[in-house]
């Protein structure tokens, strides 16, 4: 610590002795000066700040203060000296609480006293003065810990604290993201992480990596093609999907997307979008969702009056943050059957705009209990109809089926069909 000798003077009415004098009074007192150096007409002092002090000279000041004791003087305009802590009460009953067993007093005192710390009798305990070279020790803890350490481990029992375990609050993002992957996953789907920043957006980024990347993303779907066609001209067959957080004009939501490489009919690929959000969906306990055509997009998904989501020829994308709202983890076990299921095709010319899930909902009502699923597996269409096949398979789950039976299921489905204007079965 370096001080100066008109610095020094500066506190005091008297003159001080000369800085080589001085030096030696400050040495003798427990302050070891190394050196006096002359420099622009002043003194400098190279003060030694020992362990023990460095609280005292933590602001310049205990210079000051040794001075005045050692000449026994007033010095003037000098701060009260900080009351810095040097020592620690130790209760007893909280000794016992913390630790887990009771010491004795007396040896408690004898291996503090043994470890160099001075001991004072506090109003529900012992007060324990800290030596200057035990700088780690300053709380009530660290006293305790110096006992157990002394006393011994082995002699604290084993005992579990008392405490009641509640298990964590379910976050329904991880919970619902997760089983959606699963979902994806079990359909070939991979999943990737894309930029969060696109050429256009709502949102400018203040200062941006590259001045394409601009904008926080409003869509996944964007992207995801992107990521499609770049690796289409190196795979055959592309599906990847991703859960992530988009930034439209209401502000911050979470999107799940997905995408498919082209297929060469674009039916296809926007029936293959719809049977995986259809598998999504279902496997998150929604039901009561419609399809709708849409402006931008070939279909709308939509809840009720909410609109969730769209479909397109290679791509789909939802709200993720209102699914979890209304998704049903209670979703009740159904045995799989263990009678064989009876598999028969239909196919139903109908007019070119009419929707699938309208001959769907007319073959599933007709037909009842025992038809358990439908797969459109072909679709012809010309200028002003298009014909729909689809697989209907039967199966009961207590017993085998007769042909006879599903027979007279089938003559219902046809009949219900053929009662439909403009639509006519194929035989």
């Amino acid at each position: 610590m370096k001080v100066r000798y008109s610095w020094l003077q500066s506190y005091f009415e008297e003159k001080l002795p000369e800085p080589e004098k001085l030096a030696d009074l400050l040495t003798m007192h427990s302050q070891e000066v190394e050196g006096v150096e002359e420099t622009e007409g002043d003194y400098v002092f190279d003060v030694k700040v020992l362990p023990n002090r460095a609280f005292d000279f933590i602001d310049h000041l205990g210079a000051i203060r040794d001075i005045a004791a050692i000449l026994k003087v007033e010095p003037k305009n000098l701060p009260a000296a900080k009351n810095y802590p040097a020592a620690v009460e130790v209760k007893f009953s909280e000794a016992k609480k913390i630790i887990g067993i009771d010491i004795p007093k007396e040896e408690v005192e004898n291996i503090l006293s043994r470890l160099g710390f001075a001991i004072k009798p506090g109003k529900e305990g012992i007060v324990v003065q800290i030596p200057d070279f035990r700088p780690d020790v300053s709380i009530k803890e660290d006293v305790l810990e110096e006992i157990v350490r002394i006393y011994g481990y082995e002699k604290v029992p084993e005992i579990a604290p008392e405490a009641t375990i509640l298990p964590p609050k379910r976050n329904d993002i991880l919970f619902f993201a997760e089983a959606v992957r699963n979902i994806l996953a079990g359909m070939g789907f991979s999943e990737v992480y894309n930029y969060s920043f696109a050429r256009n957006g709502v949102f400018e980024v203040y200062k941006p990596a590259s001045s394409d990347k601009k904008f926080l993303r409003t869509k996944l779907s964007e992207g995801l093609v992107n990521v499609v066609k770049e690796n289409s001209k190196n795979f055959k067959e592309v599906k990847i999907f991703e859960v992530g957080s988009t930034f439209p004009a209401g502000g911050e939501t979470l999107s799940l997307a997905a995408a498919i490489s082209q297929s060469k009919k674009e039916k296809d690929g926007f029936y293959a979008m719809k049977g995986t959000v259809d598998a999504i969906l279902t496997g998150l306990g929604i039901t009561d969702f419609y399809y709708e055509e849409g402006e931008a997009n070939l279909a709308d998904i939509r809840i009720g009056n909410s609109d969730i989501g769209a479909i397109d020829h290679n791509f789909f994308e939802l709200n993720f943050e209102e699914l979890i709202k209304i998704a049903d983890e209670d979703l009740e076990y159904v045995p799989v059957s263990k009678y064989p299921a009876i598999v028969r095709d239909v196919a139903v010319f109908v007019p070119y705009f009419e929707k699938v899930e309208n001959v769907l909902g007319v073959i599933e009502s007709s037909a009842g209990e025992l038809l358990v699923e439908t797969d459109l597996f072909d679709i012809y269409e010309n200028d002003e109809q298009k014909s729909l096949a689809f697989h209907l398979i039967f199966q009961s789950p207590g017993r085998t089926l007769k042909d006879e039976e599903v027979n007279s299921i089938m003559e219902r489905i046809f009949a219900a069909l053929d009662a439909k204007s403009d639509w006519e079965v194929r035989r």
